[in-house]
Parts: structure tokens; C-alpha cells; sequence
């Protein structure tokens, strides 16, 4: 009997270990196709971006970088045009990113990173306490309270970093604007990392609870489309009602006083014809006399000045047309938060969908739902925004890029923190496995430069296109230039003839 409870002991034991082989074999080959997915989506990026800019005549773009408008600077001539234009010197916007944009942000990041784990350590606390059996039972709905206080704390920070981000690029006073959105975007990134990323890399590298970093995932996912949409669509939504409310009514009130006055109005109409009318008379008089001194003139012009400006008011005017009632509406904000938000999300895919593989299809359902409310921002909330001509996303593009190394080295320190290579490779010593994590590491990234370089960015068919248009301009410049040269020649002909 006991040799018998022994074998099962053993044959229990030889299932888990085939078990967990089984999981590091998924794991590694799961970490190997999402950083090969995740290149391979910002090259089929590039392409279908270049298409696009193609059609819309944007991919050869010289962006034309005017001075801003709230640049400002001492008055000098410029090295380049001779005129006079703002100059801010570069000695000041470094002093004064060394000396306040710097420690601001790191305040800010050290503020955020102190609340999100003294929010984690709540969190703890009440799991010990749940297990130990302290709680009543009706309490264990307090184990979310953590959660939700997480996710609602990241999703305010969120807006406090975009203020301050904000006054702090104005005050570095950049020249073009393409350099400002390139430090707003890099200062809201940054910010956002910590924000975004903190309470689940904490959860991951140091307490190694991936069920609770699921539910942590999960809390992050809901709350954040829940208060986003909140924020972003029904709160504006409201304000914007009320305020269209307040104008319909006070016209109403209009109309209704006018409605009143009616009778009033009319009589008034009739007093000011017979005026006009009486006035016309005495002008014709006046012809007819030929009294044409300079004083009976400008009479003539005081009274018909006079007689335009008392002419009765329509108040059917005050009725909220179209067009006012879109000008009431507030206007389209940035796409800072937009473009964030997606590369957030892109974040979380590439770096936590091997510990929590269900990342993809909650930003799958994110993406729907966000699709449809910025479709309703854009049609019953704001006003139209302007169009602007752009040949690709900009800074966010190297963003991504940078997101997807530092994903590579990420998956691989998970694939050490969990034993993966102590696993698969038994006896294997801790320092010959950190030589194997470098050289894993170097030959991912060596990969994926591999397959960005070997695909063009722009398709080939695009490349034909342009360059089939470069030979037509080649040949009608050349074609012009023949027949400028014939036409000269002519005409010097013609005069020694």
C-alpha cells in the first residue's frame, strides 16, 4: 500500500513537471510571436500610412515650420530672410528645463509611484486579512475598493500630468510647433509610463501574483473606458445641453416679448413710413428748388442715416439657426489623450499579454467602444475641427518602435523571473543564465531590425507611381525648355532677316 501511495506521488509529480515544461514551451514561443507580431505591426503601419498619404497628396510633404504664435523672444534680424524676428536664446529653455521642467515631472512620478503603492500595500493588507478570516464575510467586496481606487487615482493623475506637461512646454518657448509637440508628446509619455505601467510591473517583478495581476488588469481595462467615456463624451455631452438649453430659452423669451409687442411694432412701422415717406417728399422738393447748399445736404443725409438706423428690428432673427447652435458648442480639443491612449494600450499588449493573454481582447473591445465615442464626440459635442496636413503620426511612431525594445527586454527578464531557463535547462548556473538572457536579448532585437530593414516602408507599387510622376515632370520640364529655346531662336532669326 504504501509503495502503491508512492508511485501515485511520483506520477503526480511527473504530470506537474510535464505541466509546467508544457507552460515554458508556450510561454517562450507566446513571447517570441508577440514581439515578432508587434514589429510587424508598426512595418504594416508604416505601409498602409504611406498609402494613405499618397492618396491624400501628404507623402512628399515639406512641412513649412512657421513661427508660433505664442512664441516670443527680443526682436533681431534674421540670418536667413534679413527681417526682424522673435529670438529666445537655447541657454534659457536649458536652465530652465534643468531647473523646473525636470524636478516638476520627478515630483510628480515620485507623488504617483508613493500613492500607487500605498494603494498596493492596502491592497495586501486586505488579503491577509480575507484569509486570516478578520472580515466578515459581506467584506470581501472590499478586495475590489483597492482596485478601483488604483484605477481611479491613475486615470486623475493622468489629467494633472497633461496641465502640468502643458504649462511647461509653453514656458519652454518653442520656435516651431513641430518641436513643441515633439517635447509634450515626450513629456506626457513619460509621465503616462509611470502612471500606466507601475502598478503592474510592480505586481509582476516583485510579488509574483499573476492572478492578482489579472484582476488588476482587468479593474484597469473597465475603469478606465468606464471614466474615460464619463470624461470624455457624457460629461460634455451635459454641459453642452445645458448650455444650448439656456439659449433656446432666453430666444423663446425673445419671441414671446416680441409677441407681445406685436401690435406696438406695427405702429411703430407705420409712424416710421410716413416719416420716410414725408422725408422723400421734402428731398424731391428740394431738387425740384435745385437747393443743392451744403447744409440742406448733409440734412438730407442726417435723416436718411437717421431713418435706416430706426427701422424696426426682426426679432424672428433671434430663433437658433444651425450654424449657432455649432458655435456654441465647445471646440475639438488635442489628440494628445487620443494618440496616448492607443499607445497605452499598445504597451500592454506587447509588454503583459504572456503573463495576462486576454490584454488583446479587452483593447479590442476598448477600441469599438472608443470608435463609436469619438463618432459621438464628433457629430453631437464639439465643433468640427479643422483639417490638418500630415504625412505620418510623428513622434509616436519612434515611440512605439522604442516600446517594442524595451518589450523584448521585459518578456525576457519575465522569462527569468519565472524559471524558464532553469527549467528547460536544468544545472544551469545563475550566471551563465544571465549570459543566456543578454544573448537572447541581443539576437530578438537583431531580429526585428532584421525584418524592419527588409521590408520598404512605402509599397512598391507607390515607389512606381512616384516615380513614373518624376519622369513626366522631367519631361515636360524638358519639353519646356526646348520650346523656350525654339521660340528664342526664332525670334533672333526674324530680326536678322
Amino acid at each position: 500500500m504504501l509503495n502503491f501511495d508512492l508511485k501515485q506521488n511520483q506520477d503526480i509529480d511527473n504530470q506537474c513537471s510535464a505541466t509546467k515544461e508544457l507552460d515554458d514551451k508556450l510561454f517562450v514561443i507566446n513571447t517570441l510571436l508577440n514581439i515578432i507580431w508587434a514589429t510587424g505591426f508598426l512595418i504594416l503601419w508604416r505601409r498602409r500610412q504611406a498609402e494613405l498619404a499618397y492618396q491624400w497628396n501628404t507623402l512628399d510633404m515639406e512641412q513649412l515650420e512657421d513661427i508660433r504664435p505664442t512664441y516670443k523672444g527680443r526682436l533681431r534680424h534674421s540670418p536667413v530672410t534679413n527681417k526682424l524676428e522673435p529670438h529666445y536664446p537655447s541657454w534659457k529653455r536649458l536652465l530652465f528645463r534643468l531647473f523646473v521642467t525636470i524636478p516638476m515631472i520627478m515630483i510628480n512620478i515620485i507623488l504617483v509611484s508613493c500613492l500607487i503603492l500605498l494603494i498596493i500595500r492596502f491592497q495586501s493588507w486586505i488579503d491577509r486579512q480575507l484569509k486570516a478570516g478578520q472580515l466578515p464575510r459581506l467584506m470581501s467586496l472590499t478586495e475590489l475598493l483597492p482596485k478601483i481606487l488604483l484605477a481611479l487615482v491613475t486615470t486623475a493623475f493622468s489629467d494633472i500630468y497633461k496641465r502640468v506637461c502643458r504649462w511647461l512646454t509653453e514656458r519652454e518657448n518653442y520656435r516651431e510647433q513641430r518641436v513643441h509637440d515633439d517635447q509634450m508628446i515626450a513629456k506626457l509619455f513619460a509621465c503616462s509610463c509611470v502612471n500606466s505601467y507601475f502598478s503592474v510591473f510592480y505586481i509582476a517583478f516583485f510579488t509574483h501574483k499573476y492572478i492578482r495581476l489579472s484582476h488588476q488588469l482587468v479593474t484597469i481595462f473597465v475603469m478606465k473606458q468606464f471614466w474615460g467615456n464619463i470624461k470624455e463624451a457624457i460629461v460634455p455631452y451635459i454641459i453642452s445641453n445645458a448650455r444650448l438649453s439656456v439659449l433656446i430659452q432666453m430666444s423663446k423669451k425673445e419671441r414671446a416679448r416680441y409677441a407681445e409687442r406685436k401690435d406696438l411694432n406695427k405702429e411703430l412701422k407705420r409712424i416710421l413710413d410716413e416719416r420716410n415717406n414725408s422725408n422723400m417728399t421734402y428731398v424731391a422738393n428740394r431738387i425740384e428748388n435745385h437747393e443743392y447748399t451744403r447744409q440742406a445736404v448733409d440734412d438730407t443725409l442726417t435723416d436718411n442715416t437717421l431713418n435706416r438706423r430706426g427701422s424696426t428690428p426682426s426679432f424672428e432673427t433671434l430663433s437658433l439657426s444651425q450654424a449657432e447652435i455649432e458655435c456654441s458648442q465647445p471646440k475639438w480639443p488635442d489628440l494628445y489623450d487620443d494618440y496616448l491612449e492607443m499607445v497605452v494600450q499598445f504597451g500592454y499588449i506587447i509588454f503583459l499579454s504572456t503573463l495576462f493573454p486576454l490584454a488583446a481582447f479587452f483593447s479590442l473591445l476598448n477600441n469599438i467602444l472608443e470608435i463609436r465615442t469619438d463618432a459621438f464626440k464628433l457629430c453631437m459635442i464639439y465643433q468640427r475641427p479643422f483639417s490638418q496636413r500630415v504625412k505620418d503620426i510623428g513622434h509616436w511612431q519612434k515611440i512605439m518602435e522604442y516600446m517594442i525594445a524595451a518589450a523584448i527586454i521585459i518578456n525576457c527578464v519575465f522569462c527569468s523571473i519565472r524559471g524558464v531557463f532553469r527549467r528547460l535547462i536544468p544545472d544551469l548556473p545563475f550566471a551563465a543564465e544571465i549570459f543566456l538572457l543578454v544573448c537572447i536579448e541581443h539576437l530578438l532585437l537583431l531580429l526585428c531590425q532584421i525584418i524592419r530593414s527588409s521590408i520598404d516602408n512605402v509599397p512598391y507599387w507607390i515607389q512606381i507611381q512616384k516615380s513614373r510622376m518624376e519622369y513626366r515632370r522631367r519631361e515636360a520640364l524638358q519639353k519646356l525648355e526646348c520650346d523656350a529655346l525654339h521660340r528664342k531662336e526664332s525670334r533672333s532669326h526674324t530680326f536678322n532677316e
